[in-house]
């Protein structure tokens, strides 16, 4: 039996955390850092267990270029980075990153609390080269003023959709995550009027009503991230947060999990390139990447191989 990593499937929490890491020049992944991610999902436990009001949960995920140091025997079918669209108009920064920490609760406190022992347990090995902290806002919506993340799956499907399974039983249970910082140009976003901003997105702003495919824009947000394939529509489970400083940047940590990175490339290549259809999606006239990265999450099961 494979056991997912704790913050993968439950349902969105009001704080997100994400660290990434990079491995310091000439060091590599000794026997201590390994023990270290080992007790990680025990130590997330006990912290859970002392807050139960906080609805912890962590997630521990590993780079490609890493994994060799981690697993040098094997590694899962379809790990590889974060990808590289050819023919991309908009950009999709990759970030050089080895490491992520993804963290989230109903308080930011012990999301600090965990963060802070993680830094310091790997300080010899790790740095970390990107922090940000992520927030429910209003009703589940972006800054954008859109609920975000309608087409995540519900239930017993959110499993299905996230985790490696038979396919790939040596790492069963573990996912494939690809975030990306996003920020938006909001002075300029919220200038359009609203019929403009629905016809940006695919769906009406007030109550997420999705516009009929007649009157939807090709170009809109939906039309380029609903991708069906022999009348099955890809599915990825989607934990983004908006974040931000008022009078710095805002916008969007896009985080998703799915048991194949095809899912995501597929929908980020239909984004940037005009490759498919001529066209591109509009809404990144207003909001831009900055960074890109992407790793497998492996079950608890497999990180207590790592003793």
């Amino acid at each position: 039996m494979s056991t997912p990593q704790s913050g993968i499937l439950p349902p969105p929490s009001s704080h997100g955390l994400f660290l990434l890491f990079r491995r310091r020049l000439g060091r590599r992944a000794d026997a201590e850092l390994k023990q270290f991610f080992a007790k990680l999902p025990i130590k997330s436990d006990e912290l859970a267990a002392a807050n139960p009001d906080a609805a912890f949960y962590s997630v521990v995920g590993l780079g490609a270029e890493m994994w060799p140091e981690f697993y040098p025997e094997s590694k899962p079918v379809q790990l590889r980075s974060f990808p590289r669209i050819a023919g991309a108009i908009h950009p999709a920064p990759v970030t050089a990153a080895d490491v992520i920490l993804h963290l989230r609760a109903e308080r930011y406190d012990v999301l600090h609390e965990f963060a802070n022992m993680v830094v310091q347990g790997t300080s010899q090995c790790l740095d970390v080269i990107d922090t940000t902290h992520a927030f429910r806002y209003q009703d589940m919506r972006d800054l954008t003023g859109f609920i975000d993340g309608t087409e995540n799956p519900e239930d017993d499907e959110r499993s299905e959709v996230a985790l490696v399974a038979a396919e790939d039983a040596d790492w069963a249970g573990g996912s494939y995550l690809h975030v990306q910082r996003y920020v938006h140009r909001l002075d300029t976003w919220n200038k359009l009027p609203v019929k403009q901003q629905e016809a940006v997105i695919g769906r009406t702003k007030a109550d997420s009503v999705e516009m009929s495919d007649e009157d939807k824009p090709l170009t809109a947000h939906i039309s380029r991230v609903v991708i069906e394939e022999e009348g099955e529509e890809l599915a990825i489970l989607r934990h983004s947060l908006p974040y931000g400083t008022p009078g710095g940047d805002q916008g969007l940590y896009f985080a998703s999990y799915c048991k194949t990175p095809s899912h995501f490339e597929k929908m980020l290549a239909k984004m940037i390139a005009p490759t498919s259809d001529g066209r591109v999606d509009h809404l990144l006239n207003f909001s831009r990447a900055v960074t890109g990265a992407a790793f497998f999450i492996p079950s608890r099961e497999a990180l207590a191989r790592l003793v």
